[in-house]
């Protein structure tokens, strides 16, 4: 009797064998976070494409230099608009929000006064500091035309006094 359970059991095991093996498929699927990468784009005053900042968007750095990355979340829905307070000290200094269109296109205008800012892109409100793509938006290029479906804030390094941002929603 064992040995008709064994011979049965190693029948069943051996079968793929003896008939072949079926064609096994593998997906490519992003378990990291379930979460999908939006699509960003900015453009220039000039209708030139801005492309990210390699250095920062492979790893951004720590915030070492006494300020933190937004915790908030302002949503932006329609035509509102934003205005940031100024910017002052030293070293590395972020927004106080975090932005995301709400019920618009996810097009906004980026209005700089007095310099420049950084802008980290993010996929999920919860983590500002798990970034997906940095640029660099120089006071030249402004305004700005940036459109996503994620969440994205400003930084800025050494501002300039007086140093502000302006953040209008596109319908």
């Amino acid at each position: 009797m064992k040995k008709k359970i064994l011979g049965s059991i190693l029948g069943v095991l051996f079968i793929p064998f003896v008939l072949g093996s079926a064609p096994a498929n593998a997906e490519e699927i992003n378990i990291d976070t379930g979460r999908d990468q939006p699509t960003i784009t900015i453009y220039d005053k000039n209708g030139h494409l801005v492309q990210p900042d390699e250095k920062q968007t492979n790893g951004s750095l720590p915030s070492l230099l006494g300020a933190y990355h937004p915790t908030s979340i302002k949503y932006l829905s329609n035509t509102a608009t934003y205005q940031s307070n100024e910017f002052s000290g030293s070293g590395r200094r972020y927004s106080g929000y975090t932005f995301k269109a709400q019920n618009g296109t996810g097009t906004f205008k980026l209005t700089f006064k007095k310099g420049g800012f950084g802008v980290n892109t993010h996929t999920w409100g919860g983590t500002p500091a798990d970034v997906s793509e940095s640029y660099n938006l120089p006071l030249s290029g402004s305004p700005y035309t940036l459109t996503t479906k994620g969440f994205f804030y400003f930084l800025v390094d050494n501002p300039n006094p007086g140093q502000t941002y302006h953040i209008r929603a596109i319908k």
